[in-house]
């Protein structure tokens, strides 16, 4: 059975054949079963010393009179990542070397009867939580960061690591605690007349904790660099050639396409990277005018007209995509153009399509704004006008015109579910107060979102939770 007493051992860095891999170990036992492989070089002239940190050059035996250089680089406990030992051996990135060198550590560490094993994904980052190096927030974002794939994705990961976005969720947690402390007192001496702390104070410490878990809860919901690149949408009215565009962007049929009206409903997203540029592509519903019958089909286009106006509203760079074939007329076109609000030409393109046909379309007839923003023209189906609608998405992003800041704290799903919980809790304590309830269910109240506050940052975990976060990392982080 795996403890957290075990010394554990990975490959860091990817596997396979590059000039240099990383094989780390975590423990008590790390720096004696590094020994038993290593030799160092005599006299050592690049050796680099100091109280909690050496790194050294020699030579690893890997068996059968088979050896290689190596540096080897020591992190002594509570000074590592880990707070525990832990050593680094970089070596050449050669699969048959990797695979012998594993196999010694783990045969020598058997013979000489030392808990020495292979570690889980995520191991490394759990121990460093679990020692007191980082919070549970700013383990997610080690993933993050591992996982981050534009400089704004980059930048958040980095400031949630650093700890800056769990500093007020801690505060806050805190002041909860220190408010159930008064009001189970208040219960406890109830029978005594002490007066520990008035009503109205209570429910002003409340609302002083309810507005920052709010800020909280706001800010991620304004963020709009999303996980996979810039969030870019394409809309416009229905059958208009959006989601063979899609396809054609990605270069793979992503979405069905059909001549009929209508056949996007469901909001459909893609990866795409354009000169290193990471985008998140969103095919949507047509936006067009429904009729004011009931039924189910009627009420289909409504949620999928919702879905098409979140997606919009929560992007940053959009594609109005238009039929050149066919006359815009003026009711249409206000009607497109009322779901958002469009300040500038900084952050819109706007694509004419299906120009295999005759063009009727006259731009013209847009609104002034829209005749300042990029116009491409293009044939999704013959894949004509790709590559131009590409570049300029790409101008977009280096020309600084689309807003890809991330909101200082954007938290995960688990730590959004969590917080609203705690949301939750906090109203109905401050209700209780109003409806002037007993105390007990004030103090109930308080203790869920403490308790739940608790659990976003790592105060309060089970294992199914470590499990599920943890198991998502990749092996040696």
């Amino acid at each position: 059975m795996n403890t957290q007493n075990d010394t554990i051992l990975a490959v860091s860095t990817p596997w396979g054949n590059s000039p240099r891999t990383i094989i780390r170990m975590s423990g008590l036992d790390a720096l004696s079963c590094t020994t038993k492989v290593f030799t160092e070089e005599s006299p050592p002239p690049h050796t680099n010393t100091t109280g909690t940190y050496r790194s050294l050059r020699g030579l690893i035996d890997l068996g059968d009179r088979v050896t290689a250089p190596a540096s080897i680089y020591v992190m002594k406990a509570p000074c590592s990542y880990t707070r525990e030992d832990v050593v680094e051996i970089h070596t050449f990135g050669s699969l048959p070397l990797i695979e012998m060198l594993i196999d010694k550590l783990l045969q020598d560490a058997r013979s000489n009867g030392t808990t020495l094993r292979l570690a889980e994904p995520g191991e490394f980052t759990k121990r460093a939580f679990l020692n007191g190096r980082i919070d549970i927030v700013q383990a997610e974002a080690v993933l993050r960061i591992i996982r981050s794939r534009t400089d704004a994705e980059l930048r958040l990961a980095a400031a949630q690591l650093d700890g800056r976005s769990s500093r007020g969720l801690k505060k806050a947690h805190e002041r909860i605690a220190n408010l159930l402390s008064l009001l189970e007192a208040s219960i406890d001496f109830s029978d005594q007349d002490i007066g520990l702390a008035s009503e109205q104070d209570i429910l002003n410490e409340l609302e002083v904790v309810r507005k920052t878990l709010l800020e909280y809860a706001q800010r991620t919901d304004t963020g709009k660099v999303h996980s996979g690149g810039v969030r870019t949408v394409l809309f416009g009215p229905p059958n208009a050639g959006k989601s063979s565009l899609f396809n054609a962007l990605l270069g793979w049929p992503r979405a069905i396409t059909s001549h009929k009206s209508g056949t996007t409903r469901d909001l459909l997203e893609a990866g795409l990277t354009i000169d290193g540029i990471s985008f998140r592509l969103l095919d949507t519903a047509g936006l067009a005018q429904t009729e004011t019958q009931g039924g189910e089909e009627s009420a289909l286009k409504t949620l999928a007209m919702d879905m098409t106006v979140k997606a919009i509203d929560t992007s940053s760079l959009f594609i109005c995509v238009l039929d050149g074939s066919k006359p815009m007329d003026k009711r249409s076109l206000d009607f497109l153009l009322s779901f958002h609000e469009w300040p500038n030409d900084s952050d819109c393109l706007l694509v004419i399509n299906k120009t295999d046909l005759p063009l009727k379309f006259s731009v013209g007839d847009l609104p002034q704004l829209w005749q300042n923003y990029p116009i491409i023209y293009t044939c999704a189906t013959a894949e004509s006008g790709i590559e131009e609608l590409k570049q300029e998405m790409v101008r977009k992003i280096l020309g600084g015109g689309v807003d890809c800041s991330a909101s200082p704290t954007m938290l995960n799903t688990r730590q959004r579910a969590l917080l609203d919980v705690s949301l939750d809790s906090l109203d109905r304590a401050s209700q209780s107060l109003r409806k002037e309830a007993s105390a007990e269910f004030t103090a109930l109240d308080v203790r869920e979102a403490a308790d739940t506050l608790g659990e976003l940052l790592g105060k309060i975990t089970t294992e199914d939770i470590l499990e599920k976060i943890f198991s998502q990392f990749c092996i040696g982080k």
